[in-house]
């Protein structure tokens, strides 16, 4: 027998799939017939999406003030 909140979490998580699927099948309607939604839809998600090399470019900046601080401790000494 299927313990009961596992069940419920199983449920939402295929509900929120199919709704997933069904806005991403309008969203390829609505691009293929050029439409000013789908327009403005790839532009929302676009502003909301994740940029890699902004992930590696913090990254990058953290490593460099973390070499600058050793630096300046050296230097200071």
């Amino acid at each position: 027998m299927v313990n009961q909140p596992y069940l419920w979490t199983a449920f939402s998580i295929t509900a929120g799939l199919a709704c997933l699927a069904v806005i991403m099948v309008i969203l390829v309607k609505w691009a293929r017939k050029r439409t000013s939604g789908a327009l403005a839809a790839g532009a929302l998600l676009s502003a909301f999406a994740p940029d890699p090399t902004l992930e590696r470019n913090i990254r990058l900046a953290e490593q460099a003030k973390i070499v600058q601080m050793e630096e300046d401790e050296e230097g200071g000494e």
